[in-house]
């Protein structure tokens, strides 16, 4: 494909014009690169993305509700392929894998997740500058946080009015009622309603800001890939291309090859980036001979770069979480979409941990359906872990998905925080205010099952029709039906009980769809970073990675901000002259 558009078949590996910049993945951070990269009419990039393109005129309207839900679990976005081990199988041989959605879609995860527009804390990146790179601190990042943002709520030096991605919030008064009751309870536990989260390192509730503009998604697509944006003549955005190989040759990236709807294509590059996510990015290095030598060298790939830092290094926030059958007062308003209004972040006092490592999430609907209309959860998430997993490649063909251990609970910090935690959230579920807005509440988990309920059809709306119509009418058939939703296991009895609270926490243990840190950044001497400061990757001329998995940590928040301002920040250095 040229700049122009055209198409390049590659027979003998032949191209009729190469780019200045090849970005593989249109998610997060591609979207930001492509932009950015493309305002110089003399640069001309190509932005590669495996799944459909969504240009303004034609974005889904299941990708801009304001309720995120429908999109992120429609197979139409997805890696459909795609599994994870929440818990390593080494220390659990019971483990099995599950799916985890991953964005196949341009604007990635921004398309489909939360809409969470959240901020780490100013220590998550002050850590990084004291681990050796410098200008990745709080104040090095802070102007591109502030360049990407418009955010309605809250003004100053530490906020931007002008950027591409709108901030805002929903106030109190705005949310549900059992929303309303969490936050009565969890005031009187010490955590007060605060204002800008953005803002503020201290503990307390938080209305949740969005990435949402007049009720509709904005992602990142939709921010950065606008119909000007997307005339640019220097720019292809090229969809339904998936890379199957960056090509290196004498320890330089020369671009990639690609099946573009059913033809292998091949796009030279000046430099090539990808920004394919935290757990594509590394499979590509790897298949690329970039990598840990053991490993590459079992599956016969000629190792090209020498780094075992790729694929290793695998963050994500660990949760686990309750629900609630909601009084019909309780419930999202009338006509409101969003089910998601605050979160409590508080501190375990765990030697060893930062403030702020926990938080409090409660929603006010549990799904699309009838019954997930009439329940609500409470999630306690680790806010700041430290279990690390990794990714490896299981074969070397491009077709098939990466083995990806989330290895969740392998530091005991992480167990012991959410044993501790789920004590205080008991309490919390057990205070007047809540008690008031619901008539049970039960342990919950987040399975395949629980998964194939939040995809619509006919007959899971019948299905959970009929177990909302038990709950709401009470008696025999709600007692019988908390008994099957938490599994025969007794919440009050369990919180006594050390060792069988830490046994359900290791086997309801889930995700929070942030993994990052895969293809980490470091500096020199560093024998586990992936790249530099400027995201180059070691070794490899002409290649960088930009998006989460250049994190050394994982920051207190949700990583979708965070990876934007990375690029932002890369985009900058790349376009001012050294």
């Amino acid at each position: 494909m040229t700049a122009d558009g055209n198409e390049v078949v590659s027979g003998a590996s032949r191209v009729e014009e190469a780019f200045d910049y090849v970005i593989v993945g249109g998610g997060s951070a591609g979207c930001v690169l492509a932009h950015r990269l493309s305002a110089d009419p003399a640069t001309r990039v190509a932005l590669l993305e495996a799944g459909p393109d969504t240009p303004p005129e034609t974005v889904p309207d299941i990708i801009l509700d304001s309720y995120p839900g429908l999109a992120y679990f429609d197979p139409r976005f997805h890696w459909q392929d795609l599994r994870v081990y929440n818990r390593s199988p080494e220390v659990d041989p019971s483990q099995k894998p599950s799916r985890f959605e991953q964005a196949r879609v341009m604007g990635g995860g921004s398309s489909i997740n939360g809409q969470f527009a959240v901020r780490g804390m100013r220590s998550d990146y002050d850590e990084w500058e004291a681990m050796g790179l410098p200008g990745w601190s709080h104040a090095g990042l802070l102007p591109y946080f502030n360049r990407l943002e418009r955010d309605v709520d809250f003004a100053g030096e530490g906020h931007g009015s002008a950027g591409r991605i709108p901030v805002r919030r929903l106030f109190p008064e705005e949310w549900g009622g059992f929303s309303r009751a969490a936050l009565a309870a969890m005031e009187d536990d010490g955590l007060p309603l605060g204002g800008d989260v953005n803002g503020s390192d201290a503990d307390g509730c938080y209305p949740v800001p969005l990435s949402n503009q007049y009720g509709r998604r904005v992602s990142t697509a939709i921010g950065y890939l606008d119909a000007a944006t997307r005339r640019r003549r220097n720019l292809a955005i090229c969809s339904e291309t998936r890379v199957t190989r960056i090509l290196v040759e004498d320890g330089r990236a020369r671009g990639v090859e690609a099946v573009s709807k059913g033809k292998t294509v091949r796009f030279d590059a000046r430099e090539t980036i990808v920004s394919a996510g935290a757990l594509h990015s590394p499979a590509l290095l790897l298949r690329a001979g970039i990598g840990p030598a053991e490993h590459l060298r079992v599956l016969g790939i000629e190792v090209v770069a020498d780094l075992p830092g790729v694929g290793g290094n695998l963050l994500e926030h660990a949760s686990v979480s309750v629900a609630a059958h909601l009084k019909p007062r309780a419930r999202v308003p009338a006509g409101q979409r969003r089910h998601i209004y605050f979160g409590a972040r508080f501190s375990s006092g765990l030697q060893g941990c930062p403030p702020g490592d926990m938080l409090f999430m409660p929603t006010n609907s549990a799904g699309w359906h009838p019954l997930g209309q009439a329940m609500g959860t409470m999630l306690l998430v680790v806010n700041k872990s430290y279990s690390q997993g990794s990714v490896r490649l299981q074969t070397p063909s491009p077709h098939d998905e990466p083995r990806v251990d989330l290895n969740m609970l392998s530091d005991e910090r992480d167990l012991v925080r959410l044993v501790d935690g789920f004590r205080r959230l008991h309490a919390i579920m057990e205070s007047d205010a809540v008690r008031d807005q619901i008539t049970l509440w039960f342990l919950a988990g987040y399975s395949d099952a629980v998964r194939r309920l939040m995809v619509p059809s006919a007959g899971t709306w019948l299905k959970t029709g009929a177990a909302r119509m038990l709950l709401d009418l009470g008696g025999p058939g709600r007692l019988l039906l908390r008994r099957t939703l938490a599994g025969g296991r007794d919440v009050h009895r369990m919180v006594k009980d050390e060792r069988a609270l830490a046994d359900w926490i290791k086997s309801a243990v889930w995700p929070g769809w942030h993994v990052c840190g895969t293809c980490r950044m470091g500096p020199d001497g560093d024998p586990h970073a992936v790249l530099d400061g400027a995201c180059r990757v070691r070794g490899v001329e002409g290649l960088r990675v930009v998006d989460a998995s250049v994190m050394p940590t994982i920051p207190r928040a949700n990583t979708n901000l965070t990876t934007i301002a990375i690029a932002e920040k890369i985009a900058d250095g790349m376009r001012t002259p050294a």
